[in-house]
């Protein structure tokens, strides 16, 4: 019984640092262009200072009913979003993998926003993959995931001359290659192509009703970021311990 209420208590702690820890990965992603990542936070419609209090993670979006306090302007869901996605991660992956997980978050939002990975985080990535992997060790297939995926992605962006992959989601794949091994990392390449066709096809419905009025429609020209469906995918895989080399093999 205590055991369970520590246990309880730790994950809880590590959601609710997940979550602070997530709201400035949220800032990181998205200054990552202008370099400026000190100074206090702003609101990008009216430019107005944020207090503390506008800054909790979490609460103050609800609290604000998703509104800016001074100029009324709609907050960006993707703060609430990635604070909780940050706090979730943290409470349920190795607390080694953290690190990695973070950096794979920043690339998620800049990804999202400019369907580019910038270099210096996925060589980042790819460096603390290779001694991740060299402590974790692991068999020749484990090492050799990151370069499979790699090969796997590399070609795609080869051979439809980077129309249907970028060359950063290649990259990207050798480094939760090398970080998850063989099994979890097929697992989160797998899962990635599914949930990204399943949200795909949920953007063109909610388009077509009228949901989401001011967006565009997905055509086969759209340019759509696939590095959030693999760091997603990476996140679940190790959630539910997946194993889907097996179970496409044999």
């Amino acid at each position: 019984m205590i055991d369970s209420v520590i246990i309880q208590s730790m994950l809880f702690f590590l959601f609710i640092l997940g979550t602070i820890i997530g709201s400035f990965l949220n800032v990181l992603g998205l200054r990552w262009d202008s370099k400026d990542f000190g100074g206090r936070s702003w609101c990008p419609h009216c430019s107005t200072t944020l207090r503390w209090f506008e800054l909790v993670p979490i609460f103050s979006f609800l609290i604000q009913k998703g509104r800016c306090r001074g100029c009324g302007a709609k907050i960006s869901y993707q703060y609430p979003i990635i604070e909780i996605l940050t706090g979730l991660i943290f409470a349920t992956v190795p607390l080694w993998m953290l690190p990695m997980f973070c950096i794979y978050i920043v690339i998620l939002i800049y990804d999202f926003h400019h369907k580019i990975i910038p270099d210096e985080l996925v060589y980042l990535a790819i460096a603390l993959s290779v001694v991740s992997r060299w402590l974790l060790g692991g068999s020749t297939l484990d090492w050799l995931a990151g370069p499979i995926l790699f090969t796997f992605f590399a070609s795609i962006w080869f051979f439809s001359r980077g129309r249907a992959m970028g060359f950063g989601d290649a990259k990207l794949g050798l480094s939760i290659g090398l970080l998850l091994g063989a099994t979890h990392g097929f697992s989160a390449i797998v899962l990635a192509f599914w949930i990204g066709a399943l949200a795909s096809l949920l953007y063109i419905f909610l388009t077509k009703t009228g949901f989401l009025k001011n967006s565009k429609g997905l055509t086969m020209r759209s340019e759509v970021p696939f590095a959030p469906f693999m760091i997603i995918g990476a996140w679940i895989s190790l959630l539910l311990n997946l194993d889907l080399l097996h179970v496409v093999l044999f």
